[in-house]
Parts: C-alpha cells; structure tokens; sequence
C-alpha cells in the first residue's frame, strides 16, 4: 500500500505563505512591542529621576535664598543697633556740655519710638544706670566690707520684703575673708553641693546673683527694679542718681524717710544740687548723703531692630566721663529670631 500523493496547487503554496508570513509579522511585532514597553518605562524612570532632582535642587536653592535673606536681614538689624547706639552715645555726650543734672525730663531719658529704616524698624531706651543700688559698692577694691553701706543695702532689702540675711550672703560671696558674715552668712562650706565655690571678688554680671544662696527667681524679680551690677567708679564708690532714683531706693539712705516723704521728695524734681534738695526735711536727719549726687555717669543702653525675619536686640553699659566722651563696659545679646 502506498502513500498518498498530496499536490499543492498555487493557490495552496500562496496561502501558505500568506500564513508564514503572518506568523512572522506577528512575532515581529510581538518583540517590537515589548522593546517599546521596556523604552518607555525607562523614559518613565529617567523623568521620575529628573523630576526629583528638580524638586530637589528647587529645594535646595529655596533654602538657600532663604538663608542668604536671613543672613543679610541679620546684618541689617545688627548695623541699625550699632547705628541706634551710636546717636545715643552723641546725645550723652551733647547732653554733658549743655548742663550739669541729669534728670529724667532731658531728650535722653525718652523712649525712642520705633523708627523705620529701609524696610525695617529700630527703636530703643536709655536708662540711668545711677538710678540704683549697686552691690559692688558692699566691699572696697580691697575686699573689706563697707560697713556704712551695708546699713543702706538692709535697709533696702527690708523695704523690698526681703531678708537682711541675703546681703550677708551676698557680701560673703564678695569678700576676701572665709568666714561667715553675721547669722545668715554663707562662705564656701555652704556650697559643699555646688559645682562652684564663692567668687571673693565683686559680681560682673547680674546673671552671676542667681549663684548665691537665696537669691532665687522671686528675690531676683524685686531686686530688678532697685538694684545694679555694675563696675565700681575710679572714685571708689558708685553714687545714686536723686534725679532719677526710684522712691524704695532713695528710702534706703534716709532712716526716717517715710513713703509719703519720699513720693512729695520726687514730685518735687529735678534738683539742681543735693545739699539744697534736703535743706530743712526733718527726715533727712541720719542720712548718708555722700553716696547721692545729680549727675549720672552709666547708663544701660537696650536696642531693639527688625528687618523682615531677623530681630536683633542688645544691651549696652555706658560709661560718661566728665569731658563727655562714653566708652562701652560690656555689651550682651538679648535675642535674635
């Protein structure tokens, strides 16, 4: 038996290749597709890519320029402080020529109000550093109590509400000597859990009150208004300021000086001399009046500037000399945002 015999006409042999044809075509296209898959998610990738560097480096220049502003507003507020300084530094001086007080009804002595500068504001205070009482005076240069001066600062501590023991204390911390002062004397024994030991030197600093024992944040709250840390005069002593003395300050010199004493006293300036500004007060009997004077020669300097972002505050200790010339005692950053 025999194999059959197949013929493949034209129309047969085309068709097959028709069918061949297509095959081939729809592989090709099959493999073409998937190279255009695999391109395009590659092109999706390099534009992910691109389009996070982008937002990236947007980023980064945005902070950049942001810092950049920052930083020059920042420059800004710090020359308006040093400009703000520097006029109050000629007034004192321009107010030395022109009289021999110094009150608080002189152009000095006036807040001044906020003055725009470019597209920023400065504004600051003058205060009369003689206006207070000034710690330091508690011991000489030599580290030696001053009796006299201790009567005037108890004195002023009980008109604040305070213990006298704190100005033990406080002379204990400054003194040379390490024995205690009185009952409420404090020397090194009594920081035996402290990481510090007393000063025996003067206070530089007010900050440096938060040390001593005692003195804690309400003690410090009612000394703020009575009370400075500043260097002793080359005369030895710091004088107050009747002028512009607070009426708890001027109380403490006068043993019998009452509240209602004090008020009519201060309602009566400015004085031009002290010697007349207690002529005939009965109370002024038993006062120490060689520690008052007229005239001031410290004042606490406070500016204040905001230029967009950045405030920069300072504060300044002036020193007037008798020819008018000011020098700086120390200068402290308050804050800057």
């Amino acid at each position: 038996m025999g194999f059959p015999i197949v013929y493949r006409t034209e129309t047969t042999v085309k068709k097959s290749c028709v069918e061949e044809a297509s095959v081939e075509r729809r592989s090709v296209e099959k493999g073409t597709s998937k190279e255009r898959g695999v391109a395009l998610v590659i092109v999706l990738g390099v534009v992910a890519l691109v389009s996070a560097w982008a937002a990236t480096a947007a980023y980064e220049d945005m902070i950049s320029l942001r810092r950049a502003e920052n930083l020059q507003q920042s420059s800004r507020a710090w020359m308006a402080n040093e400009s703000a300084m520097e006029l109050v530094r000629f007034y004192l001086g321009e107010d030395a020529k022109d009289n021999k007080t110094d009150h608080l009804d002189e152009t000095w002595a006036q807040e001044i109000p906020p003055l725009p500068v470019d597209d920023g504001l400065v504004t600051g205070v003058v205060i009369d550093a003689n206006r207070y009482f000034n710690v330091n005076d508690l011991v000489n240069n030599n580290g030696e109590v001053q009796t006299n001066v201790v009567v005037v600062a108890k004195r002023l501590f009980q008109t604040l509400e305070l213990s006298g023991s704190l100005v033990d204390k406080l002379i204990d911390w400054m003194d040379k000597n390490d024995q205690p002062l009185g009952i409420g004397g404090a020397e090194d024994f009594h920081y035996y859990d402290k990481p510090y030991r007393v000063k025996n030197r003067r206070l530089d600093r007010w900050q440096e009150l938060s040390l001593i024992d005692g003195f804690d944040d309400e003690v410090l709250e009612k000394l703020k208004e009575a009370v400075t840390v500043r260097r002793v005069p080359k005369i030895g002593k710091t004088t107050v300021n009747i002028n512009t003395a607070d009426k708890t300050v001027l109380m403490a010199f006068f043993p019998r000086m009452e509240a209602v004493d004090a008020a009519a006293f201060v309602e009566q300036r400015p004085y031009e001399q002290v010697a007349s500004a207690f002529a005939g007060k009965p109370w002024s009997t038993g006062g120490d009046t060689t520690r008052l004077s007229v005239v001031s020669d410290a004042f606490i300097v406070r500016t204040d500037a905001l230029f967009g972002n950045a405030r920069w505050r300072e504060e300044y200790l002036l020193i007037r000399e008798a020819d008018g010339k000011t020098a700086i005692e120390y200068r402290e950053k308050q804050g800057w945002m």
